[in-house]
């Protein structure tokens, strides 16, 4: 019995959690993140303050965990994954054209594609937490990231941390600018930001190689 009433439980916790979610991507289709309250999504979620703050401590928290999510889905779809960031720049630099290259949209860094899935590509698209995602994002892939520029360029953490928030942030603002709506102007973009984070990284392991 009481196997059965904690799985009840948890079913409610996540139906409410959910319906918390959903109530806040709603709101931001209307309105920025920073004009929403949490009595807004509470009634949109059809649910009370007090139920909203026995599962979230603010509507920050609450978009962490979508972008959390957001990145997860994207990730989760990568063909690439297992390749180092230089080996999938070197990968993808093969589909030298905007046809080829969306046609490899899977093959893409998790960053590039993590606002395909409708559902979260609100997030993106509000500008008033542009610079609060882009620095989640980088603490999120800094583990992973900037250890393969260290190696492959031979430079030091710092260094590598500074190329990585320029590549993060630049590629951000592009994605932005285009809506993160991938049509050809993206793709044409991309690839040529692709060729330019090549050809960069090629030039500092080279330089540092002498």
């Amino acid at each position: 019995m009481a196997n059965a009433r904690s799985g009840r439980e948890d079913r409610r916790v996540t139906f409410t959690k959910n319906a918390i979610k959903d109530a806040l991507l709603e709101l931001m289709g209307e309105k920025d993140f920073e004009k929403l309250s949490i009595s807004a999504v509470c009634g949109a979620a059809q649910i009370t303050r007090t139920t909203f703050y026995s599962h979230y401590d603010s509507l920050d928290q609450v978009l962490d965990e979508l972008i959390d999510e957001a990145f997860e889905v994207a990730e989760y779809s990568s063909t690439t994954l297992s390749m180092t960031m230089p080996q999938r720049l070197n990968y993808l630099a093969q589909f030298d054209t905007v046809e080829k290259l969306r046609e490899h949209n899977s093959d893409l860094p998790t960053c590039q594609r993590i606002a395909d899935t409708p559902k979260y590509r609100v997030l993106f698209q509000d500008r008033t937490i542009s610079e609060y995602i882009k620095n989640k994002l980088f603490r999120m892939m800094k583990p992973s990231v900037v250890p393969d520029i260290m190696e492959y360029c031979h430079i030091s953490q710092d260094q590598a941390e500074r190329i990585f928030r320029y590549m993060l942030a630049g590629s951000y603002e592009v994605n932005s600018a285009l809506n993160w709506t991938k049509n050809d102007a993206w793709f044409a973009s991309r690839l040529t930001i692709l060729r330019m984070e090549t050809a960069g990284l090629e030039a500092i392991r080279a330089a540092n190689a002498r």
